[in-house]
């Protein structure tokens, strides 16, 4: 990459709010993350990743019906 930005593959915890007071954290999600000096870094996840994603946002809405508040899965759990 140019102007010295670097890539890394690496796994993230990907985090998403459901609610004012609802937070799922999905460990262990596969991620390109993009280093550039002087900036924040760019957090990148291909198509498969988001639609699995997707698929684990659906997971976590059913378990706030059980009143889960603070939702935590592995991104390559059998859910």
């Amino acid at each position: 990459m140019d102007n010295g930005m670097t890539l890394e593959e690496t796994t993230v915890t990907y985090e998403m709010r459901l609610g004012p007071d609802i937070r799922v954290h999905v460990i262990g999600t596969p991620a390109e993350v993009v280093h550039e000096a002087g900036k924040e870094d760019l957090t990148l996840f291909d198509r498969s990743t988001s639609d699995r994603l997707e698929v684990l946002r659906g997971v976590a809405r059913s378990r706030i019906t059980n009143g889960e508040t603070e939702i935590t899965i592995d991104f390559a759990s059998g859910v």
